[in-house]
C-alpha cells in the first residue's frame, strides 16, 4: 500500500512540471551573444498570452473567450515562446 502511494504522488508532482528548455543553435543564430537576454524577454512579452490560456467561468470552470486561448486549444505546435525566439533570429531545435 505505501508503494502505490508514493507512485501516486511521484506521478502527481511529474506531471505539475510545465518548464520548457529551448534548444537553441548558437551556430544558426544571428547573434548568438544575446541568446539570454532574449529570452528574458520573450518570456516578459509573452506573459499576457499565457495568463490567456488559462480563462475561466467563475474562476472555476475552464472556458475559452479570446482568439490567443482558441490558439492554444487549436493548433497542435502554438507555441508563442518559441515564435518569439525565432523571430528575433535564433534556431530553435525543439
Amino acid at each position: 500500500m505505501k508503494h502505490i502511494f508514493k507512485i501516486i504522488i511521484i506521478i502527481s508532482l511529474s506531471s505539475c512540471s510545465t518548464k520548457t528548455d529551448y534548444i537553441i543553435d548558437p551556430r544558426g543564430s544571428k547573434d548568438p551573444k544575446e541568446v539570454i537576454r532574449d529570452r528574458l524577454e520573450c518570456r516578459e512579452l509573452i506573459k499576457p498570452l499565457i495568463e490567456k490560456k488559462h480563462e475561466t467561468i467563475l474562476g472555476i470552470i475552464p472556458f475559452c473567450t479570446s482568439k490567443v486561448c482558441m490558439k492554444f486549444g487549436t493548433i497542435p505546435d502554438y507555441d508563442p515562446m518559441k515564435k518569439c525566439l525565432v523571430g528575433r533570429g535564433h534556431s530553435v531545435l525543439n
